[in-house]
């Protein structure tokens, strides 16, 4: 079991080929932060992307340059508002197979938007993570998805997902993939 750090939320997935499963996903976003004991539970891990490698690093917890531990979700934001100033800090955490690794915040890719996988429980290998390639937030004031900005009132990680965002119907079960060709960047 790894000990990547996971936001949970509640949602549902949507595929572009329901039948089997693949092509690309959206996660329908019920609740950012939903009870223990929710409904539709399911666990985001967001990678920070190593520099020149584009690889994905999913993160454990970090060590500043004092020896202080920063644990869970907190590792995100303290990249924001330290990553340049800090760039000996160390990161551990995972690759996409699950091996441990480490490095310094100067290996970073610091302003890339982070990759976000899907997992239904905090157990899952990381290498069985579904992609998401969209969110979309159910709103009773549209009949048809709308491409939006990401939500200001959403924090990290989740804001700064690899992902457009769209607001939908509450009542929509499917959604058009076809929309994403049409937008060229998040």
């Amino acid at each position: 079991m790894t000990r990547a750090v996971a936001k949970r939320v509640s949602g549902r997935l949507l595929w572009e080929n329901e039948a089997k499963r693949n092509g690309r996903t959206a996660l329908l976003l019920t609740n950012p932060k939903p009870d223990r004991d929710a409904a539709n539970l399911l666990y985001l891990r967001f990678a920070f992307v190593l520099m020149g490698t584009e690889a994905p690093l999913f993160p454990s917890f970090l060590i500043d340059d004092w020896g202080g531990e920063v644990r869970g979700t907190a590792v995100y934001q303290w990249i924001k508002e330290n990553g340049n100033q800090f760039p000996r800090a160390e990161i551990f955490g995972f690759d996409q197979q699950g091996t441990e690794a480490q490095y310094f915040v100067r290996e970073l890719e610091l302003y890339a938007k982070l990759p976000c996988l899907a997992y239904p429980n905090r157990q899952m290998p990381l290498a069985e993570g579904t992609p998401i390639h969209a969110i979309l937030l159910p709103d009773g004031s549209v009949a048809e998805p709308v491409k939006i900005k990401r939500p200001s009132e959403l924090k990290r990680p989740l804001s700064a997902a690899r992902v457009p965002w769209w607001q939908v119907p509450p009542t929509m079960s499917q959604f058009d993939f076809g929309l994403l060709e049409e937008i060229a960047t998040y």
